[in-house]
């Protein structure tokens, strides 16, 4: 896996979180801990994409619908 380095800032509270987290174990790094919380963050908001993508389609299929129901009342 091909890797970038960034900054970024963190509240002080999150980092210590993170490295109580390293010292019981959870993670090796800090790097680590960040990359996991992004995975989860990018897994989450893809489904939240993906969920509001089928709200989008079903509500342009009940649109379509609606448009036939009225062509059909007309004649």
């Amino acid at each position: 896996m091909e890797t970038e380095k960034i900054t970024v800032r963190i509240p002080v509270d999150q980092v210590q979180a993170i490295d109580t987290f390293i010292k019981l174990g959870e993670f090796a790094s800090r790097s680590e801990a960040i990359r996991r919380a992004l995975s989860i963050l990018i897994e989450e908001t893809t489904d939240k994409v993906y969920g509001k993508l089928e709200i989008i389609k079903k509500v342009q299929e009940l649109q379509a619908l609606t448009e036939e129901i009225e062509k059909l009342k007309k004649k």
